[in-house]
C-alpha cells in the first residue's frame, strides 16, 4: 500500500503552455537512423564490384585459356615434328644392325637400345617375341608402352603420350623387319610441361592483377553511379524528415539527371500540395475555433433557460418528454461545443496547464462522487498521493476513462488502480466487458472516431479520449489503451514521478 505526504496548501501555479509535437513520428527517426548504418554486403557498391570481379574474371580465364590450349598445341606440334624426325633418323643410321641382328638375345637388345639413344638422343626400348627387353632406362620397359600403342606399332610408326611413373612421355614406337624387333622411342615431356605449368602460373597472377584492376574501375565507377544516388537519398530523407525546400543538383543528361529532374518535380507538388493541406487545415481549425466561440453565447442562453425549463412543475405530462429531450440535446449540445474549444486550444498550442499540489487519490474519488460512479467503481488505491498537477485536466481524464468503461464495460466491475512503476505513476482503468475490437485499437485516441459506428447519437461525439490523450501529453505523460490478457479493455495513464511527490 503507497503513503504519500498529506497534500499541501493549493498553490497556483504558472501556466504552462502545451508543447508542440514533433513533427514527425519516432518512426521516421528510427527510418533515418536505419539509413545512416553502413552499406550492406548486398548493396548496389558490392553488386557493381562483383559484376566488374566477374567480367575480369570471365575475361581473363577466357584468354588464358585459349592461350594456354594454343600455346599447348603448338608446343605438343613441334615436339611431335622433331621426335619423329629423330626417331626416323635413328632408325635410318641403325637399320642394318636392326634387320641383320642375330641372334636377338637380351645383350644385344640392350647394345642396340644403346646406339639408338646415341644416334637419337632419349631413352629406347627394344622387344622382340617374349624375350626380355632391352632399355636405356631400368625404370622403362615393355610394360610402359601403352597395349594399343604397340598394336599400332606392329604396322607402321606410331606415337603416342602417355604418364610413366608420374612423368609425362612421348612414345614413338615401330617394328623393323624381318626379324620383327619393336622399337620405342621415350620422349620426356617434362621440360615442357614445366613451360606449360609456368605459363599457367603467370596467367593466374595475370589474372588477379586484372581483377584488382577492374575493382579499383569498378570502385571509381561505382562512385560515378552512387554518389549522384547518395545524394538522391539524402534529398528523400531531408524530404521526408518534412524539409520540403530540399531540391538536388542536376548534372548531366543520363538517366540519373532524369531521376534527379523528377524528383525535384515530385518535391514542387509536395510541397505545394502540403501548403494548399496546411491552409485548409489552418482554415479548418479557425471556423472550429470561431464557430465553437459563437456558440458560447447563445449556449449559455439555451443552458439558462433549460435549466428554468427543468425546473419548472407547469408542465404537462405529454410536453414532459419533449420538455427532458430538450434538456438533454441542449446540455450534450454544450459539452460538444466546450471540447471543440478544447480541441481548438490544443491544436493552435494555447492549452495552458496550471499545476497544482493536489491529493490524487482525494481527486479521483471527487470525480466519481460528482458523477454518480462511487459504487459501480472498485478501488485499489492509497490512503494519499501527493501530486504536482493540473486537476481539471486529470479530472477530464479519469472521467473519460471510468466512464468509457462503464459505458462499453457491459454489468461487470469496473477496476481502478493507482500505484508506481519504475519512474512513473501510473493510474489504471479496467472494465470486464466485451474489450476493444482489433481493427480499432490504433484508432482509439482518434478525434470523433467510435469503435461501434451503429452507436447512436447519445453515445458521445468521440472527442473524449482523444483529448484525454492530449492532457496526458501536457502533463509530460502517456495514455494508452488495449485489451487485458483475462478480458476487458484496459487504460493505463503514466506520469512521471518528478512530477509529482509519492513514497511509501
Amino acid at each position: 500500500m503507497l503513503r504519500a505526504k498529506p497534500p499541501k496548501t493549493a498553490k497556483a501555479a504558472k501556466p504552462v503552455k502545451a508543447a508542440k509535437r514533433p513533427e514527425l513520428p519516432r518512426r521516421a527517426e528510427r527510418e533515418r537512423q536505419r539509413h545512416r548504418r553502413p552499406l550492406r554486403l548486398t548493396g548496389l557498391r558490392m553488386r557493381l564490384l562483383a559484376a566488374f570481379a566477374a567480367v575480369a574474371l570471365l575475361t581473363s580465364a577466357a584468354v588464358t585459356g585459349v592461350s594456354y590450349v594454343l600455346t599447348r598445341q603448338s608446343l605438343m606440334t613441334r615436339i611431335n615434328e622433331t621426335s619423329m624426325q629423330q626417331f626416323n633418323a635413328a632408325i635410318s643410321q641403325n637399320l642394318k644392325d636392326l634387320s641383320n641382328a642375330r641372334p636377338s638375345t637380351p645383350a644385344n637388345l640392350v647394345y642396340l637400345a644403346g646406339n639408338l639413344s646415341t644416334a637419337g638422343g632419349n631413352d629406347w626400348v627394344l622387344y622382340r617375341d617374349q624375350m626380355t627387353p632391352g632399355t636405356t632406362q631400368p625404370t622403362l620397359g615393355y610394360d610402359s608402352v601403352p597395349p594399343n600403342l604397340r598394336a599400332a606399332a606392329k604396322k607402321s610408326v606410331a606415337w603416342q603420350r602417355t604418364r610413366v611413373n608420374g612423368v609425362p612421355y612421348l612414345i614413338i614406337g615401330t617394328s623393323v623387319q624381318p626379324n620383327g624387333i619393336e622399337v620405342y622411342d621415350f620422349v620426356s615431356l617434362a621440360p615442357q610441361q614445366e613451360d606449360l605449368d609456368r605459363l599457367a602460373q603467370n596467367s593466374a597472377i595475370a589474372s588477379g592483377i586484372a581483377i584488382a584492376i577492374s575493382l579499383a574501375l569498378g570502385l571509381l565507377a561505382s562512385r560515378g553511379v552512387l554518389l549522384p544516388l547518395r545524394r538522391l537519398g539524402i534529398a528523400a530523407r531531408r524530404l521526408g524528415a518534412g524539409k520540403l525546400d530540399t531540391r538536388v543538383e542536376v548534372r548531366g543528361n543520363d538517366e540519373v539527371a532524369d531521376v534527379s529532374r523528377t524528383f525535384n518535380e515530385t518535391a514542387d507538388a509536395l510541397e505545394r500540395s502540403i501548403a494548399e493541406l496546411r491552409s485548409l487545415e489552418a482554415s479548418s481549425r479557425r471556423f472550429v475555433a470561431d464557430v465553437s466561440h459563437e456558440l458560447r453565447t447563445p449556449l449559455t442562453a439555451m443552458t439558462a433557460v433549460t435549466d428554468l425549463l427543468e425546473e419548472a412543475t407547469d408542465v404537462g405530462d405529454e410536453s414532459a418528454p419533449a420538455a427532458q429531450l430538450i434538456v438533454n440535446e441542449t446540455r450534450r449540445l454544450a459539452r460538444l461545443v466546450e471540447d471543440l474549444m478544447e480541441v481548438s486550444r490544443f491544436d493552435a498550442g494555447t492549452a495552458e496547464l496550471r499545476r497544482e499540489e493536489v491529493d490524487l487519490v482525494a481527486l479521483v474519488h471527487g470525480c466519481l462522487d460528482a458523477r454518480g460512479w462511487t459504487g459501480r467503481v472498485t478501488l485499489n488505491v492509497p490512503e494519499q498521493m501527493a501530486v504536482a498537477v493540473d486537476q481539471r485536466r486529470i479530472d477530464v481524464i479519469v472521467a473519460n476513462m471510468v466512464g468509457n468503461a462503464i459505458k462499453h464495460g457491459g454489468d461487470g466491475p469496473v477496476e481502478l488502480s493507482i500505484g508506481v512503476s519504475g519512474p512513473n505513476l501510473f493510474l489504471q482503468v479496467r472494465d470486464h466487458g466485451p474489450g476493444i475490437p482489433k481493427d480499432a485499437l490504433e484508432h482509439i485516441f482518434e478525434r470523433f472516431y467510435k469503435a461501434d459506428k451503429a452507436r447512436g447519437r447519445s453515445e458521445g461525439s468521440g472527442l473524449g479520449l482523444s483529448i484525454a490523450y492530449e492532457n496526458a501529453h501536457i502533463h509530460g505523460g502517456e495514455l494508452s489503451g488495449g485489451n487485458h490478457p483475462e478480458g476487458g479493455a484496459v487504460f493505463t495513464l503514466r506520469l512521471p514521478l518528478q512530477e509529482a511527490t509519492a513514497q511509501e
